[in-house]
């Protein structure tokens, strides 16, 4: 499953660790020593948030098991320092806070767990991004996590409020819990908190990027039912180290380490790694017999960054071809503003905020990134696919007033889940408003999903979307009555949207039908 910084050899004790007193701080082979830095400065330089944004966070969500075997999900969240009200104490200490709750809806629409906490600095010397990290109980299957983020020093600033689907696996009797890349460990807090894990305070890498000039790359896993499958206090072999993405991905075998363990029913991983060369990499932990028979393997992808190779070549202008053909700051912010239908939370909140500031440079760097994670292999043809994939959805799309066409409704869902398998349009003679409904075999990580747009203003074509059976896009209770009625002004703000638990009954009208059973 798969979504940072400090000055001391100690962590300052408080909710939420600030980051920036965590920065060189690392966990090495058993030692608890300072090395460079995991993850330097950032390859993107964070603007300052003005007062009317929202609060920004990076995300991350890892599965792993309570010691009765039920599954829990860990949310980790890093506040950016940058987004949040810093309050002055005196003229060299600063603090900052937010409140963040944390909602999981299971399939039905039932609240599932439900999590509020309240992340503070303390006074520090300077400011930095901190972390903080909440855990909740799920039962295996998909939970929509809702998440809203209020500035504690800004309480009038709009909240951040997001949403994302995740997946909560069966526990089984040998297993592996979602690693982490580890940020720095201190002695446990007393009492124990957030962080507080197998008798030590552990702070996670709320990123996907680490440093190729890193002296040694830690992470966190646990081992579940090694008692069972060897025996209490027998002896086996755990291998770690970094791979090439795909199930045929050949080891970076500087970077692959032995492990001798003994056996037990919840058994904790620390340990750490020699960075790879730069590029995209699986950081892979695999449970092996004494004989060197895998039995069980997990891993998280990883981007390896090399900062002083990516500078010399920004300044040797030795970018990729595809990137470096475009040499208008303006132009290229464009076209990076339409990845934001495809773009993970983290990249959409780097174009929404950070990148507005951007020059040619850091854009031009950002878009090589970008496409190099999805397609390494060749990232300048899946660039061209994709504006080929926005040509068409401004091309088809392109009627709403003030929006392009892939910043419509319907132009965002075409290039996020591609060509719908079916459509069924219904613009004139129709009792009701005039509408679509686009049918896929499989929308991203879910199958046969279903897609409503209509248009209230009955002339013209400029279609919203209505409603949606994907737990990642609008869902609207009372689609079917707004459909048929031609009140304009009618609000769909004002009805139930995303309310999960309401289930549409079958009234065998039209639409419905159509909904249910695409053709």
């Amino acid at each position: 499953m798969d979504f940072t910084e400090n000055v001391s050899c100690q962590f300052m004790l408080f909710t939420g660790y600030n980051v920036t007193h965590l920065l060189s701080m690392r966990f090495y082979f058993g030692v608890l020593v300072v090395l460079p830095l995991l993850f330097g400065p950032a390859v993107f330089s964070v603007q300052a948030q003005t007062s009317g944004t929202t609060p920004s966070l990076r995300l991350a969500t890892r599965q792993f098991q309570a010691p009765d075997g039920a599954p829990y999900l860990e949310v980790q969240a890093e506040f950016l320092a940058s987004s949040v009200t810093w309050l002055s104490e005196g003229d060299s200490l600063f603090r900052a806070a937010v409140k963040w709750t944390v909602i999981a809806y299971d399939s039905t629409g039932t609240v599932a767990g439900f999590v509020k906490s309240t992340s503070r600095t303390g006074s520090l010397p300077q400011k930095g991004d901190f972390v903080d990290v909440a855990r909740m109980e799920l039962a295996p299957g998909p939970h929509v996590l809702e998440l809203e983020v209020e500035d504690v020093g800004a309480p009038q600033r709009p909240h951040l409020e997001y949403e994302t689907v995740v997946e909560v696996s069966d526990s089984k009797s040998l297993d592996i819990s979602d690693l982490f890349v580890v940020q720095g460990v201190a002695e446990a807090s007393v009492p124990p908190g957030p962080l507080t894990r197998s008798g030590k305070d552990i702070l996670p890498l709320v990123d996907s990027r680490v440093s190729a000039e890193a002296s040694g790359i830690a992470f966190y896993c646990e081992l579940y039912g090694t008692d069972i499958q060897f025996g209490s206090g027998s002896g086996f072999l755990v291998v770690a180290g970094f791979k090439m993405p795909g199930e045929q991905g050949a080891w970076a075998e500087e970077t692959r380490r032995y492990f001798r363990m003994k056996a037990a029913p919840v058994l904790p991983v620390l340990e750490a790694l020699p960075p790879p060369p730069a590029g995209v990499y699986e950081l892979v932990v695999q449970i092996m017999t004494p004989e060197q028979e895998l039995l069980v393997s997990n891993s998280t992808g990883l981007q390896c960054i090399s900062e002083k190779a990516q500078e010399a070549a920004v300044a040797a202008g030795s970018l990729a071809p595809f990137v470096l053909l475009h040499n208008d700051r303006d132009s290229l912010l464009a076209l990076v503003e339409t990845l934001i239908p495809i773009a993970d939370a983290g990249e959409r909140r780097s174009i929404e905020y950070v990148l507005q500031g951007a020059d040619l440079g850091q854009l031009r760097s950002f878009l090589e990134q970008f496409w190099t994670v999805r397609a390494p292999e060749n990232p300048a043809d899946a660039w061209r696919t994709y504006r080929t994939e926005v040509a068409i959805a401004d091309r088809e799309y392109g009627a709403c007033p003030n929006r392009e066409g892939h910043e419509t409704d319907m132009g965002w869902i075409l290039l996020r889940y591609g060509r719908p398998n079916t459509v069924v349009q219904r613009h004139n003679g129709t009792a009701y408003y005039p509408y679509e409904i686009w049918h896929y075999h499989k929308a991203g990580q879910f199958n046969n999903r279903r897609f409503l747009f209509y248009t209230p203003q009955v002339v013209g074509e400029c279609f919203e979307l209505l409603h949606s059976d994907h737990p990642r896009e609008l869902r609207n209770a009372d689609w079917l009555d707004i459909l048929k009625t031609r009140e304009l002004g009618h609000s769909v703000v004002d009805t139930r949207m995303n309310q999960l638990g309401n289930r549409d009954t079958y009234s065998r009208e039209e639409p419905e039908d159509l909904f249910f059973n695409p053709r």
